[in-house]
C-alpha cells in the first residue's frame, strides 16, 4: 500500500494517539525505504517518544531535514499566552533532544508569536489547524520573521522545520453541513469542494511567498521549504492533494482506504490556485462564508493541525 502511494508522490505521516501505537522497528524499516515521511502523536511517555524519534532520525539525516519528523502536541493550547507556549515548547524540545522533533502549536495570536520565537531559537514547529488563506499568510509571516532571527544568530537553518497542518476532512464536513441547507443542484455539486479549493490557494500562496528575495537569502542559508500537511483526508482528497513539499496525515485505517480507493495520478496542485479561487467564489455565491467557517472551527478546536 505504501509503495503504491509513494509511487504517486504521496508522503504519509502516520498518526497515532500514543507512542505505544507505533512499532518502532516497522516504522524504522518503512522510513529507510522512504515509504513513511513522519509521525504525529497525541501523547506518550518520554522514553517511548525518544524511540519513535530515533526510528525516523536516519530519514531526517538522509533527507537533510526534509522528512523524518515526529510531532507532539503541547499541553497548552489555543488561548494560551505566547510566553507560556514558548516556555513549554522550549522545555519539551530540550527534554526530547532530537533534531527531528517538532512541537505542535496553535495558530491564534499567542501561538503565532510563540512560533516565531521557537523558530528563532532553533525549535521546529508543526502549527495548526489552518482553515483560511488569511491565517496561512500570518503563519508564513511568522516563519520568515523567526528564520530571519535564526539566520542572524548563526543557527543551522536546515534543522529548523515549519509544518502547517490543514484538516481537510474537518473543513469539508463543516462546509457540507452548510450546503445541506441550500436548495438546488449548484449546492449539491459544491459538496466536498471546499478543502481542495482552500488547499490549492494555500499552495499557490506559498509559491508566491517563496519567490521573494528574502526567501532566497534564507534558502541560501540552508532553510527548508515550509511543509503543507493535509490532515484527515478522504481518498479523493489524498489524490487531489499531491504536490511538492506536501504530506498527508493518515491513520492505518485511512492509509488502507486511500490505497484501495484513491485514484492517484501524481502531481495535482501545481498551477491550480486559480481553480481553487474559483471554487471558493462559487461557495461564497452559495452563501458559505469561508472566513466564518474558519473562525468557528478554530474556536471549537476541531481538527488536528
Amino acid at each position: 500500500m505504501l509503495q503504491q502511494l509513494a509511487a504517486e508522490g504521496v508522503a504519509p505521516w502516520l498518526s497515532a494517539d500514543t507512542t505505544a501505537d507505533f512499532d518502532v522497528d516497522v516504522l524504522s524499516h518503512l522510513g529507510r525505504r522512504e515509504l513513511v515521511a513522519g509521525a504525529v502523536l497525541t501523547g506518550g511517555p518520554p522514553a517511548a517518544l525518544h524511540r519513535v524519534c530515533d526510528a525516523l532520525l536516519p530519514v531526517f539525516l538522509a533527507s537533510e531535514g526534509r522528512a523524518g519528523h515526529v510531532s507532539l502536541a503541547l499541553t497548552h493550547g489555543r488561548g494560551t499566552s505566547a510566553e507560556d507556549l514558548l516556555e513549554e515548547a522550549r522545555a519539551l524540545h530540550e527534554r526530547v533532544g532530537r533534531a527531528n522533533f517538532l512541537v505542535r502549536l496553535p495558530v491564534d495570536a499567542g501561538g503565532l508569536m510563540a512560533l516565531r520565537d521557537c523558530l528563532a531559537q532553533g525549535i521546529g514547529v508543526q502549527a495548526g489547524p489552518v482553515y483560511s488563506e488569511q491565517r496561512y499568510g500570518q503563519l508564513l509571516d511568522a516563519f520568515f520573521a523567526g528564520m530571519e532571527r535564526a539566520l542572524a544568530s548563526g543557527l543551522p537553518l536546515h534543522e529548523i522545520t515549519l509544518v502547517a497542518g490543514v484538516p481537510v476532512g474537518t473543513l469539508d464536513d463543516a462546509v457540507n453541513a452548510r450546503l445541506d441547507a441550500v436548495p438546488g443542484p449548484r449546492a449539491a455539486a459544491a459538496r466536498d469542494t471546499a478543502a481542495v479549493a482552500l488547499a490549492r490557494t494555500l499552495y499557490g500562496l506559498r509559491e508566491d511567498r517563496l519567490s521573494s528575495d528574502w526567501w532566497r537569502v534564507i534558502r541560501t542559508g540552508g532553510a527548508q521549504l515550509p511543509l503543507l500537511l493535509w490532515a484527515d483526508p478522504t481518498p479523493p482528497q489524498v489524490a487531489a492533494l499531491v504536490g511538492a513539499n506536501t504530506a498527508h496525515i493518515l491513520t492505518v485505517e485511512r492509509l488502507e482506504k486511500a490505497a484501495a480507493e484513491a485514484e492517484l495520478a501524481g502531481e495535482a496542485l501545481m498551477g491550480a490556485a486559480s481553480a481553487g479561487r474559483r471554487a471558493l467564489k462559487e461557495l461564497a455565491e452559495l452563501g458559505v462564508d469561508m472566513e466564518a467557517v474558519a473562525c468557528e472551527l478554530e474556536r471549537s478546536g476541531q481538527g488536528d493541525g
